[in-house]
């Protein structure tokens, strides 16, 4: 089968999850005999250019996109969709083929190609793009929201932007409303719609038939992970490692550190060493503060993807409070995989992943979530028993022999 995925990020450019999760499919895909290509929009490179993206080929579609909030956007998606469309299109070879697009740019673009040349549509969401505009879910970035209004975004873009720019970029919430309805328009005409968990799932109700609507996780691939951590990490530590590995940002749970770490200094606990690899708009206060807190911290900016895992091998646990409606991270399936022990915020899709006690440990607040960094530090056996547990839930459920089967089973009843 020919399989086209169209990706708003892919690696080697794209280091977040949502890239590497494309890029987990496409190999796997490839693996299995289908034919895969990724169309992916390159932003100030004009021009289409093929390239061979870490083993998947590439179709990479510049456009130009002035860098002023809001209008930034209208060239990045409504001016983008039909050039989108356009390699779409001119990717597809005959035969049996899907479109499978994973995110918020591109999924539009997927669906014009598929209806224009009779091709059906796959779309996966893995955050709140169909809903809110900035895709977080989160009202100023800091407080989880149901959904975007204009009385949302008439708070929501002072509080991002600053009092004044924020308040000359409400003249622009008509554009937005009308931006979401046609996200939510195009998706609700996928032929099938991929939530990466039962939270996702359950948030996309109201937008698309239920007969569209498919629960699928991402994929890990174990065997590679496993073949990569077996070279020990280039960040030595000696004694304990706690490690979190993310993008520097509110949503991300980053901002809770210092606020955890607060609660953890009223409590008796052993000497560690905290490295933080990422990067992001946090960084400078999050040196300061938990500078200002004692805490051991070693900072690593964005570490390659290949090193983070081998972290994760290493650290005794991995803390992940994240603050947003969390859709499934990469960042706990490839530590589950790997058998770490995590301690995580209990929000959005993560309880698909960890059930507290069974195979991780999952608190609430800052205080609880200290709590249990505690215990876990005092009784590693305990620790290594989740960790063990969360290896063994991720082989059944997320390792690619588990999954590839259900995507193609998919396709073919689309096909």
């Amino acid at each position: 089968m020919q399989i086209i995925i169209p990706s708003d990020v892919f690696p080697p450019t794209g280091k977040g999850g949502a890239a590497w999760s494309s890029h987990a499919l496409a190999l796997a895909l490839i693996e299995r005999g289908h034919w895969v290509t990724a169309v992916v929009p390159s932003h100030d490179r004009p021009g289409v250019r093929a390239h061979d993206a870490l083993g998947v080929p590439t179709l990479y579609v510049g456009y130009r996109a002035p860098r002023l909030p809001i209008i930034q956007n209208y060239f990045r998606h409504e001016r983008l969709w039909h050039p989108l469309a356009d390699a779409i299109v001119a990717t597809a070879a005959g035969g049996p083929a899907v479109i499978h697009a994973q995110h918020v740019q591109t999924a539009p673009a997927a669906v014009i190609a598929g209806h224009r040349i009779g091709m059906p549509v796959v779309v996966t969401v893995r955050d709140h793009w169909p809903w809110d505009y900035f895709a977080t879910g989160l009202h100023g970035d800091h407080t989880p929201h149901p959904q975007a209004s204009w009385a949302s975004l008439a708070t929501d873009l002072p509080a991002r932007l600053g009092p004044l720019r924020g308040s000359l970029a409400i003249a622009a919430i008509p554009y937005m409303l009308a931006h979401l309805r046609r996200r939510a328009a195009f998706l609700s005409h996928a032929d099938a719609v991929i939530a990466c968990s039962t939270y996702i799932a359950g948030r996309l109700a109201g937008i698309v038939a239920p007969e569209r609507l498919h629960v699928l996780p991402h994929m890990v691939d174990i065997a590679t992970t496993e073949r990569i951590v077996a070279t020990p990490a280039q960040t030595q530590v000696d004694g304990p490692l706690l490690l979190f590995a993310g993008k520097l940002e509110p949503n991300k749970g980053a901002g809770l550190l210092p606020a955890i770490f607060r609660e953890l200094r009223n409590l008796e606990v052993s000497p560690f060493t905290l490295v933080v690899a990422g990067d992001g708009a946090l960084r400078d206060p999050l040196e300061r503060q938990l500078a200002e807190l004692g805490v051991n911290v070693r900072f690593l900016a964005w570490a390659d993807h290949s090193e983070v895992l081998r972290l994760m091998a290493r650290c005794d646990l991995l803390l992940f409070p994240s603050a947003w409606g969390e859709p499934l991270s990469r960042v706990l399936l490839e530590a589950a995989s790997l058998g770490t022990p995590i301690l995580a915020m209990p929000t959005g899709g993560t309880p698909d992943i960890i059930t507290d006690g069974v195979n991780g440990a999952l608190a609430a607040t800052p205080r609880a979530f200290a709590a249990r960094m505690r215990d876990l530090l005092e009784h590693p056996a305990e620790a290594r028993r989740l960790g063990a547990a969360a290896r063994t839930f991720a082989l059944v459920r997320y390792d690619i022999p588990a999954v590839i089967t259900r995507y193609e089973d998919l396709y073919t009843s689309l096909t």
